[in-house]
């Protein structure tokens, strides 16, 4: 039997996880199925550029995904820091001055463009009760929880802050998990509710250089190694793929929730983590790729959009050095129609002129994150089955799928692991 750990899954929670046991001098082999790391946050190639399967905004306070790329790289030439803004245009505007929180969430909002007095008003009192209240019935949807806000309020702030963070419609989003979202980016320290924009495609900005470092430190990265079967002992975990199969002290599946029956069927000890994540329901989000004359460029790198498929717009000229590059994004984004890229480019006309495109391409991740909803079975990073752990942006947290979620359970399910050694 190898002494070593096998985790199995490359996404960022399984970097994660390896990275903190090739730290800790425990010898790893990391499995991922795909050529590329990072899962459904990974680098992609679309017309000679290296794009992503995604975009995404990490908040000042996901510190744990913070640490990790710090540790790895200088952290102000991997992410670009912006204080909270969300810019609509025409039609509404919000940032949040540099106050201790939650004051700067609330001078936010009373500064707001777009709003009646009334609505300001309503909006911090409301605020302020979600912030101070630590009660949300769990079995409430983020519509039910701000039903006493105006409708354009709701329209304009809150259901948009639901679809980007949680990629749930605000009717089924989950309350509670909304509620702790709010409170974790403007219930602490200001710079909690920056928004840092990836400088670097997803893959360079984490999970390559885990994988590098974990190579380093003598361990094994496995590209385009998909784990085939698990044959789960009492003093040993047998991991097989095409190549044959060996043994290992520890596993940790850190693969999406929809891949575990495949691997753990077998298993009897996983049986009620199976049952659980059978239930889930998933949403995808799609991302349209415009190239325009590299000559033009947002105002500002980031805007909201109304009134379409797309809620943001992307300038990766401003973040990755890809000028004329425009992304995108339809969160939650289950029913969209045939022409949704031409409907997105039309919501861009009411902000800019960017000129007619150069190309188009999208991507739509149609199992991008699970439907965040209320009372959901998210499970322990520990199994019934000692030898076994997970990791994933699924398990048990404060936070719905998000990068956070993922590198918080890799290294929360490595340090349950090295509690046994």
């Amino acid at each position: 039997m190898k002494s070593g750990v096998a985790v199995v899954g490359g996404g960022w929670a399984g970097c994660a996880a390896a990275l903190t046991l090739a730290e800790a001098g425990v010898a790893v082999t990391l499995f991922e199925a795909g050529r590329t790391l990072g899962g459904r946050a990974r680098a992609v190639e679309l017309e000679g550029q290296r794009l992503d399967n995604g975009q995404h905004i990490l908040l000042g306070a996901y510190e744990q995904t913070l640490q990790l790329i710090a540790r790895l790289q200088p952290t102000a030439e991997g992410l670009w820091r912006l204080p909270l803004t969300l810019d609509q245009p025409p039609e509404f505007s919000l940032a949040c001055p540099r106050l201790p929180a939650p004051l700067h969430l609330l001078a936010g909002l009373l500064g707001a463009q777009g709003l009646s007095w009334r609505d300001k008003l309503g909006a911090a009192r409301w605020a302020h009760g979600l912030l101070n209240n630590p009660d949300a019935a769990d079995h409430l949807s983020v519509s039910q929880l701000t039903r006493s806000q105006p409708e354009k309020l709701n329209r304009l702030l809150w259901h948009p802050l639901c679809v980007s963070a949680l990629n749930t419609p605000p009717e089924t989003a989950s309350a509670r998990v909304f509620r702790d979202v709010i409170r974790a980016a403007f219930g602490g320290r200001n710079h909690h509710s920056d928004l840092l924009l990836p400088r670097r495609d997803l893959t360079a900005l984490f999970p390559a250089p885990a994988a590098a470092r974990v190579v380093e430190l003598g361990g094994e990265v496995r590209l385009s190694c998909r784990v085939t079967t698990l044959d789960a002992a009492a003093d040993a975990v047998t991991v097989g793929t095409r190549d044959g199969s060996a043994a290992y002290s520890h596993v940790i599946l850190a693969v999406a929730p929809q891949h575990l029956a495949g691997l753990a069927a077998a298993i009897p000890q996983l049986e009620p983590v199976l049952h659980g994540v059978a239930a889930y329901a998933y949403q995808p989000i799609a991302t349209a790729y415009v190239q325009y004359d590299p000559s033009f460029r947002l105002h500002k790198p980031l805007f909201a959009l109304a009134n379409g498929p797309a809620q943001f717009v992307f300038d990766r000229g401003q973040s990755h050095g890809q000028p004329g590059l425009l992304a995108l994004v339809a969160s939650a984004a289950m029913n969209l129609s045939a022409d949704w890229v031409d409907q997105a480019a039309a919501q861009l006309q009411q902000i800019a002129r960017p000129g007619p495109p150069r190309w188009r391409r999208h991507i739509v991740e149609k199992q991008a994150t699970y439907a965040c909803v209320p009372n959901m079975a998210r499970p322990d990073v520990r199994t019934a089955h000692p030898r076994i752990f997970l990791a994933g942006d699924y398990i048990a947290g404060p936070y719905p799928a998000t990068l956070e979620s993922a590198t918080l359970s890799g290294v929360q399910s490595a340090r349950a692991l090295l509690e046994q050694l």
